[in-house]
């Protein structure tokens, strides 16, 4: 459920572990998990600029008084949606770093569960995920972010004998993320393939 999914993202717990259920949450924590949620439908179906807080908060099932007691506008709820999925994603990232010790055989298992990682982000929050990564006025900063992870995580697999010393890690990271957003944009968002 929505709620379950939002409310274990926003404790930090892993996605796959199991979330408190609804009536664990406070009134207030379930009423903003809505608002989020209706949220991300709006800006999603909409863009930014032709969503407004009287959409969210009527498909929230709230009224605009309510919403003001969680955000401070709809630039704080817009926000809270694109920092949301930069922690998310870098989350995902520096998860996907291989560790000095695996072995060689193991390694080119590792490196594709790193890409599936990422990519699944993508396919598990579809909405949200476009709107906190593809939107260019907010998210520039966020895939330099990404080009930089990922850029660090070559650098410390070609110490670890993983990688040729010879390859430019930043612009191996760049050639990966620019293919990665266009597979995720054309293949995986269009519902045409999934991650496997």
């Amino acid at each position: 459920n929505a709620l379950a999914n939002h409310a274990r993202m926003q404790m930090g717990r892993a996605a796959r572990q199991e979330a408190p259920g609804e009536e664990q949450l406070s009134k207030g924590e379930r009423t903003r998990i809505k608002l989020v949620e209706a949220a991300i439908d709006a800006f999603h179906a909409r863009g930014f600029h032709q969503t407004k807080i009287s959409e969210i908060v009527e498909a929230a099932g709230y009224t605009q008084p309510t919403f003001y007691l969680h955000f401070r506008s709809k630039e704080a709820i817009y926000q809270h949606l694109v920092e949301r999925v930069h922690a998310e994603l870098r989350t995902v990232i520096e998860g996907a770093r291989i560790p000095a010790a695996t072995s060689d055989e193991d390694v080119r298992e590792k490196l594709k569960a790193a890409i599936r990682a990422f990519l699944q982000y993508f396919v598990d929050n579809p909405k949200l995920a476009q709107i906190g990564y593809y939107d260019v006025d907010y998210n520039l900063g966020l895939r330099e972010e990404i080009v930089a992870l990922v850029s660090q995580n070559l650098s410390f697999e070609q110490g670890a004998g993983y990688c040729r010393q010879t390859l430019d890690p930043t612009f191996v990271s760049q050639c990966y993320n620019g293919s990665l957003e266009r597979v995720i944009r054309v293949y995986l968002l269009s519902g045409r393939y999934d991650v496997n």
